[in-house]
């Protein structure tokens, strides 16, 4: 059984529930090259605003390190006050960066599984530091994989580094040559191209990536027909046990209708097909009631208990007719049948001898 339940194939797609157990485990569509080029581009743009706008900072700091003259007091104290210095104004340039990119991760994973926080992934699992569950993964489907991803990744870094250098390399000299401010502002827009065109081309793999995380999740939730038969007897329930609750729950409710039968003023049928019990108290009733009705057997059932408690019963095609298919077990008659119930509790008093005016539903 257990090696059948093995080969079966997994055909069945995923259910809402499958989707969420898998989710509350950690285990969602999420590219990490994807998230890589929210961290590239948010840390790049960041860094690129703050040395845009504190570049006269930044070209006195690189004055201020790279300038000497013979003059230039190198002593103890003054070493510690630049390198001092030097923390502070690279500080104010990466704490920026830093705070992007933690921002940018963020917007990363939730942009591909929405906001979703679960510890599951962080519990106690073994089999993560199992190296033979390593080697397994190192040599399964998802291993070739990855390592194409890397090449491709290599190749896109080395064609749009290539091509940057044979473009803008022999310019390099000729940055340098207008002044320290204008070499430096040269060189950052160059560099600020470098890394956006490789951010674009890092892009498109990312989005690749991310089109396959989600196939191989799809598939990876695939059921089986027994798996999905399992599932919709854990959430819905086993049908035969569900159908037995039904058959003892109409059984219950015959039963209770029966009860009613003894008690009820009359029992109109069509006359075999039929068969629809009625009780009224004038004192406690606005208008007579319903306490039973059948068809086939059950109508012949409740024909049966009529006679043995003697309650009358009356012919009615039409109206037996009505009141079955139009009436539930407990409600009340509508205005319309009225008359047509009237007469007939009418005659049903006439018969068992009761001197008392027409009912107040006529």
């Amino acid at each position: 059984m257990a090696n059948e339940q093995m080969n079966e194939e997994r055909t069945e797609t995923a259910t809402a529930y499958r989707r969420e157990e898998f989710r509350k485990q950690g285990t969602v569509a999420l590219s990490r090259e994807l998230v890589g080029v929210f961290l590239l581009f948010g840390v790049g743009l960041s860094m690129y605003a703050v040395l845009g706008a504190s570049r006269v900072e930044f070209l006195h700091l690189t004055q201020k390190f790279f300038q000497f003259g013979e003059a230039r007091d190198l002593s103890k104290p003054e070493v510690l006050k630049l390198t001092t210095e030097a923390i502070l104004s690279l500080g104010a340039f990466v704490w920026p960066a830093l705070a992007v990119a933690m921002v940018a991760g963020i917007l990363g994973c939730v942009s591909q599984v929405g906001f979703y926080l679960t510890w599951e992934p962080l519990s106690p699992n073994f089999d993560r530091i199992n190296p033979v569950n390593g080697f397994q993964k190192l040599f399964s489907g998802q291993g070739p994989v990855e390592g194409l991803k890397a090449l491709i990744k290599v190749t896109v870094i080395g064609v749009i580094g290539y091509r940057f250098i044979v473009n803008e390399l022999p310019m390099a000299a000729i940055y340098f040559q207008k002044g320290v401010a204008e070499g430096m502002r040269e060189t950052l827009a160059r560099l600020s191209t470098l890394f956006f065109s490789l951010v674009a081309g890092l892009s498109v793999l990312a989005l690749a990536d991310w089109f396959y995380q989600r196939h191989k999740l799809e598939s990876k939730m695939k059921m089986t027909r027994r798996e999905a038969k399992e599932e919709f007897k854990l959430r819905e329930g086993d049908p035969l046990i569900k159908s037995r609750i039904r058959s003892i729950q109409r059984k219950l409710a015959n039963r209770r209708m029966m009860d009613a039968i003894p008690k009820a003023d009359v029992i109109i049928t069509n006359p075999t097909h039929f068969a629809v019990a009625l009780k009224y108290d004038a004192g406690a009733m606005p208008a007579p009631k319903v306490v039973a009705k059948g068809t086939g057997e059950i109508a012949l059932k409740i024909r049966e208990l009529a006679r043995l408690h003697h309650v009358p019963i009356v012919e009615n095609k039409p109206l037996a007719r009505t009141l079955y298919k139009e009436m539930e077990i407990g409600e009340f008659i509508p205005k319309e049948l009225y008359k047509a119930v009237a007469q007939v509790l009418s005659y049903v008093y006439r018969l068992k001898g009761i001197t008392q005016a027409k009912p107040a539903v006529a």
